[in-house]
């Protein structure tokens, strides 16, 4: 949560990918948009159906959990697969919850560390060189965010935390969503869709400012490389949502790619939402 202390989705269809053939290519692009999500502080990625693609949810979930997941833990998250080839490969987030495996002489109570539950449910790795011990039983196997509550050369103790309590950016969660789901979903009242069909982001920027400056929550929704979201949502957009901007009213290019136009859209909200941006004229 760093845009101004809001909450920030960013929703694309499962098409996304549909210009990329191989998974190297398809994972590269999903590299783009977690470090785009990362880089403005993206609280939370929505992959919805497009019910005229080849339908890659699961691939595109996989893969953006993977770079959202600290490296010391993704072996035991994320079993050996396909999917996940070229995932590796790409930089890292380095986002402040992806912290290195630390001796514990240099571990200070109070740091938030993310970690896995182990089989007895009373212990967790959370990249140390022993188990950290937990105040309470947990499901094994569950990822969680844990806050060190003493070190001691006998050991290490730690109690769950919730995330969203964190102050510092803790990454991203990916979700798999139906349309209509998501287009209702209360936690982001405000919801800005992107369109080549919508109204030219100048026109709209003051009446958006407004009501990103109100607003605790934002959505924004993108299309695939083939069909915007009045194919992919239906002809009613419009009624279903608070906006839908063109980003790029003077494109010099055929096409917008997907991911020029989620780095483009976080950087106009942020800007727009920024109590030190001066006023229009």
């Amino acid at each position: 949560m760093t845009l101004e202390g809001k909450r920030v989705c960013v929703a694309v269809p499962d098409t996304v990918l549909e210009e990329q053939e191989s998974t190297r290519e398809k994972t590269t692009k999903l590299g783009q948009i977690a470090r785009y999500c990362a880089l403005f502080g993206v609280d939370s990625v929505r992959v919805f159906h497009d019910p005229r693609g080849r339908g890659e949810s699961s691939f595109m979930k996989k893969v953006l959990e993977y770079l959202e997941t600290p490296q010391y833990l993704r072996k035991r998250l994320f079993p050996l697969s396909e999917d996940l080839r070229y995932a590796g490969l790409l930089p890292p987030l380095r986002i402040p919850s992806h912290k290195a495996k630390v001796p514990l002489g240099r571990l200070q109570a109070g740091e938030l560390r993310e970690a896995v539950v182990l089989a007895d449910g009373l212990s967790a790795d959370a990249g140390l060189d022993v188990p950290v011990t937990l105040r309470r039983r947990e499901p094994p196997q569950r990822r969680v965010t844990l806050k060190i509550t003493s070190v001691s050369p006998s050991g290490v103790e730690a109690t769950p935390v919730d995330r969203r309590d964190v102050k510092a950016y803790w990454g991203y969660t990916v979700d798999i969503s139906g349309t209509a789901a998501l287009l209702a979903d209360p936690t982001f009242p405000l919801k800005v869709a992107t369109s080549r069909l919508g109204d030219p982001i100048a026109r709209v920027a003051r009446s958006l400012r407004i009501d990103l400056q109100g607003s605790g929550a934002v959505m924004l929704l993108f299309g695939s490389p083939s069909r915007g979201l009045f194919e992919t949502v239906g002809k009613d957009l419009r009624s279903r949502v608070g906006y839908v901007v063109n980003l790029f009213p003077e494109q010099n290019v055929a096409t917008a790619r997907s991911e020029e136009a989620i780095l483009s859209a976080l950087y106009l909200v942020g800007l727009l939402a920024s109590p030190d941006l001066p006023p229009f004229v």
